[in-house]
């Protein structure tokens, strides 16, 4: 089915036609073929949208960790869809974070998850936790020395409805000692509390 590319202000809006599923699903059914909305609820949830100025766009800021070596805008977004990086100084409206947020997982995330083995054994949540853990950590986790608990996780389904083996998989990622400890901890255990959600 054709996808249809529209720009609006040079940047790129993907629209598919009404027979292909939309790029974020709703949770109505247990499984979906695209990004689940419990997923980009859960990334907006605890990226936020900092810096609001009175008109609700909002400007660039500074990674929690990097500062601005790494300036970020929206729902933290760091690169734009058109490749461009963000820079301090930068401001865009909830639209367009949103949409930058949407374009990124959708082109960075999607097709590293969908890989994974068990991915289609899973429901919209444990896949929604698993996109809101691949936004903040990076997409390519799946298989790797670091990420051996969480890779542990998606290989055990037999193992998914024990909520706190789930949540103790998924704390072992929040950066101990960091200032961004306390906010990642809330995080994985919201991950982990909507991987178990049936």
């Amino acid at each position: 089915m054709p996808v249809i590319l529209r720009f609006v202000a040079n940047f790129p809006a993907i629209y598919f036609e009404a027979e292909q599923p939309p790029v974020v699903q709703d949770n109505r059914s247990n499984r979906s073929t695209g990004v689940p909305k419990c997923g980009i609820s859960l990334i907006k949830e605890f990226e936020g949208y900092h810096r609001i100025r009175p008109d609700g766009r909002v400007d660039a800021y500074e990674d929690p960790l990097h500062g601005w070596s790494v300036p970020t805008i929206g729902y933290g977004t760091t690169i734009y869809p058109d490749g461009k990086h963000v820079k301090q100084g930068d401001i865009i409206d909830r639209a367009r974070a949103e949409e930058c947020l949407i374009v990124w997982v959708e082109k960075n995330c999607r097709t590293k998850l969908e890989a994974i083995p068990t991915w289609n054994r899973m429901t919209d949540n444990q896949r929604g936790a698993l996109y809101s853990f691949a936004y903040n950590l990076g997409s390519g986790f799946y298989g790797k020395k670091d990420f051996a608990s969480i890779t542990n996780l998606c290989d055990s389904p037999g193992r998914w409805g024990d909520k706190s083996w789930v949540e103790q998989q998924f704390v072992k990622y929040r950066n101990p000692g960091t200032a961004a400890e306390e906010g990642l901890l809330r995080r994985r255990k919201a991950e982990a509390k909507l991987f178990c959600t049936p």
